[in-house]
């Protein structure tokens, strides 16, 4: 594919498209501003101005900071003098003149334009809000929370954050300790990176406060540290050690009172390694009162002075609320999967998206079972790489989902479903039956979902799930990824498993998937042939197959679809590659099985 090599395209937007900014300065001059020239390069423009507001009111000073791609993304607009109490950044002083929703800035419309009405619009909002008259402001703005933690976020120490409870209301008192959980996970861009759970708030006596907060599953190393909280608004500042020394402040203040509380609170920040948190009223809801609860942490680290100063290092470490509920706010369904349990027999190219998908999506409870391991070849359409080459797949996913996905439980079945065997050596005879883990697991599911692409497996796990009373997803893609069946088996189904079969060699109700015979390769190395083909297609099947065990699983807050089997068509007749066609069916009992006793 040539590249362009357009003189123009490196240059200012001003420089490619003149007569946009010649159209911008005579909007200013229409409005009798004379807009003054901050910066004018690389691709930056930023134009000062001083807005007449009204006739009683002397102008307010803005800046307009153009976009490199201007015209195509909204300007930003700062009002560094000003102080409004909503609608700026308290740090920045930049002005939301539009939400962060897309398609609201008109590449059409000209900067000093676009800041007149926005201007204006905003004002109105901030001017309602004062008077008291929140119908009116409800109308102008957006109902919601504007809070001051997403302000200090990017100050923060890259790739390190301390999650915490966003649930919790504002602690009653001014100061205290809190038990924090912190795991070492260092990056290339941060080799001092770490994850910090703050399980626990106390007084400065160690009386708990709260309910204590964590996870199902904790990082491997993890070390709890005793550090210390103080209640107050921090100031407009992102400078690490400033906001340290205000809240050192503050707690000076607070030991008039309470000396030896505070003594006891400070000794908690006298080791090597300590964390202070900054705890302050937060808005968690839209309206005027501040009813929850915002954290700024700070993480000193003794023994890393700065050469010039010689000051212990300080930085701000972000904070994020990391509760069930605040985890799953984008997915309502995921409340009524949180209980659930599903058993993922097969982890390979569908199977594996298929138990990640299950995590994203909030169930409870996975358990995997695969007997293969994770190869170079393989791993080409799964979803790790190669940091667990030579792994199980099934104890590979499952240490992957507890690291990931907090609230999901992961754990592996051991064995090869169905394996027959020559030698006695090796049975465990400690088990009345060698697939009696598998039987308890099968008890304990409310769904399987079986990604096996084994004839022999779905016609055992078929019957077991049926006699068992566990609902039943299959599905698997056909030679050559041209196509491939998404079917799920209730334990009240009229048909069955075995059914869909006889259906499909009467070659009549339902048709059978497409299939591209030159698809098939034995990889060196391998003696199982198996097809070509990417995750990119196979994924198609794991998300149908996803999206059907969450439907059945979710008690009515998902819709299953109405159907028993999906028949999915990624190439056409020509074998060309065609756009995912579904067709779906339903699997009356057939005959020759479960129609025969009906």
């Amino acid at each position: 594919m040539a590249k362009h090599n357009h003189p123009a395209a490196n240059q200012g937007w001003w420089t490619i498209w003149p007569e946009i900014f010649n159209a911008e300065l005579a909007a200013f001059a229409r409005l009798g501003i004379r807009p003054r020239t901050i910066h004018k390069g690389n691709g930056v423009l930023i134009l000062e101005a001083d807005w007449p507001v009204d006739r009683q009111s002397a102008p307010m000073l803005l800046r307009i900071g153009y976009s490199p791609l201007h015209p195509f993304f909204r300007p930003a607009v700062a009002a560094p003098n000003e102080s409004f109490e909503r609608h700026q950044n308290p740090l920045s002083r930049e002005l939301c003149l539009l939400t962060q929703e897309s398609g609201q800035w008109d590449s059409n419309q000209l900067g000093a334009d676009f800041v007149q009405e926005r201007l204006d619009h905003l004002l109105r909002a901030l001017a309602a809000r004062k008077d008291g008259r929140w119908e009116d402001a409800a109308e102008l703005e957006e109902q919601v929370a504007d809070q001051l933690m997403p302000y200090f976020a990017g100050a923060s120490e890259e790739d390190s954050v301390i999650l915490f409870d966003g649930q919790a209301g504002l602690p009653s008192g001014q100061h205290g300790l809190m038990e924090v959980a912190c795991a070492s996970r260092p990056t290339k861009r941060n080799g001092a990176a770490f994850e910090g759970v703050l399980r626990q708030l106390k007084t400065s006596t160690g009386t708990a406060i709260g309910k204590r907060f964590g996870f199902p599953a904790e990082p491997e190393g993890a070390q709890v540290i005793t550090a210390r909280w103080v209640k107050f608004t921090p100031p407009a500042n992102v400078d690490a050690g400033e906001l340290l020394r205000f809240a050192e402040e503050e707690l000076a203040r607070q030991a008039v009172l309470q000396p030896t509380s505070v003594q006891k609170v400070n000794d908690a920040a006298r080791g090597p390694f300590s964390v202070t948190g900054i705890v302050f009223p937060e808005e968690s809801e839209y309206g005027l009162q501040k009813n929850g609860a915002g954290w700024l942490f700070l993480a000193t680290r003794r023994g890393l002075a700065d050469e010039k100063t010689g000051a212990d290092e300080t930085r701000l470490i972000r904070g994020e609320r990391a509760a069930k509920d605040d985890t799953f706010s984008r997915l309502p369904v995921a409340r009524s999967l949180l209980t659930k349990k599903a058993l993922v027999i097969g982890c390979g190219a569908i199977g594996s998206f298929a138990g990640l998908e299950m995590a994203r999506a909030g169930v409870g409870e996975i358990a995997l079972l695969d007997f293969d391991t994770v190869q170079p070849g393989n791993s080409l359409r799964w979803p790790l790489g190669r940091t667990v080459w030579g792994s199980s797949k099934a104890i590979a996913l499952a240490n992957f989902i507890a690291s990931n996905y907090s609230w999901t439980k992961a754990s592996t079945v051991e064995g090869r479903l169905g394996t027959a065997v020559t030698e006695p050596v090796g049975i465990p005879r400690h088990l009345r039956n060698v697939l009696t883990p598998v039987f308890d697991e099968l008890r304990s599911a409310d769904v399987v979902i079986d990604a096996t692409a084994s004839p022999e497996v779905q016609l055992a796990l078929s019957h077991c799930c049926r006699q068992f009373r566990v609902p039943y997803v299959m599905g698997y893609a056909t030679l050559g990824v041209a196509g491939g069946v998404v079917a799920r088996f209730l334990p009240a189904s009229a048909g069955c498993f075995v059914c869909l079969n006889e259906h499909w060699k009467d070659k009549q109700h339902i048709p059978e998937p497409r299939v591209d015979d030159v698809g098939v390769v034995i990889p060196v190395g391998c003696n199982a042939p198996t097809f070509t083909g990417g995750g990119f297609d196979l994924q198609e099947i794991s998300l149908e197959m996803v999206r059907t065990a969450v439907g059945l699983l979710s008690e009515g807050n998902y819709d299953p679809g109405d159907w028993d089997v999906a028949i999915l068509a990624l190439k056409d007749d020509r074998d060309a590659r065609m756009l995912p066609q579904w067709e779906a069916f339903q699997c009356p009992p057939h005959p020759k099985c479960c129609g025969a006793a009906r």
